[in-house]
């Protein structure tokens, strides 16, 4: 039968705490916190600019279905004004004079 559980035994305190604190520096976590904040300066104008954009997809949306549906519309009305001319011309010949 085995004995040995990993989770049992832990690393002594003393030999984590320099560990963790050799990787913190002051100057680090300042460089960090000045580049968070160049990002955040530059996001919010970039939201700012685009929120009207997107508050106005949706309508953009409905008029490009709009316009589709017209596209639709000539074509079918193209479609059957070329099948009626069709079907008239078919009835005899045509001469081109």
């Amino acid at each position: 039968m085995n004995f040995y559980n990993p989770y049992l035994y832990s690393m002594p305190v003393e030999a984590a705490a320099p560990s963790l604190l050799s990787r913190f520096s002051f100057s680090s976590l300042i460089n960090g916190a000045s580049r968070t904040l160049n990002l955040v300066n530059q996001a919010i104008p970039v939201v700012k600019q685009m929120s009207p954009m997107m508050k106005n997809l949706k309508t953009m949306f409905n008029v490009m279905n709009e316009f589709k549906k017209a596209d639709i519309e000539n074509s079918i009305q193209s479609i059957e004004e070329a099948n009626n001319i069709v079907r008239t011309s078919s009835d005899g010949p045509t001469f081109f004079i």
